[in-house]
């Protein structure tokens, strides 16, 4: 993906309508953040196209999954959010992170499972 995707921040944004509390803020921020690295406004976002200097920039910067910059390593935090997101994420693999979600959004996950979110990520989000 070379541009903004519109389609993905849809998905992001239609799981603030849940029950749980704690997942709809997190789509909150995940959407944020993808606005934010996209290097958009939610003017520009809701705007019926994306057009500008900061559309044209986000061009020259490749782009990774859901539209994120390759320029830096996601958090534990956005990879959870995009693997749980995942169409590609097998569902016994989303009920276990389901278990995580509290420690996620706490920061309080271990370095085991640090490196297990880094490997789902790269395989089911990436890969």
């Amino acid at each position: 993906m070379s541009t903004f995707n519109r389609t993905t921040l849809v998905k992001v944004l239609e799981i603030l309508d849940s029950s749980n509390a704690g997942e709809a803020l997190a789509a909150a921020k995940l959407a944020s953040t993808m606005v934010r690295e996209a290097g958009l406004t939610w003017d520009e976002v809701l705007a019926p196209e994306i057009r500008g200097q900061a559309a044209v920039a986000t061009r020259a910067v490749s782009s990774g999954p859901f539209g994120y910059r390759r320029d830096r390593e996601l958090s534990p935090h956005e990879q959870f959010f995009m693997v749980l997101l995942s169409p590609r994420t097998p569902l016994e693999i989303k009920r276990k992170l389901r278990t995580w979600e509290a420690r996620v959004l706490d920061g309080e996950i271990t370095p085991q499972e640090t490196q297990d979110l880094r490997f789902m990520y790269q395989s089911f989000v990436v890969g």
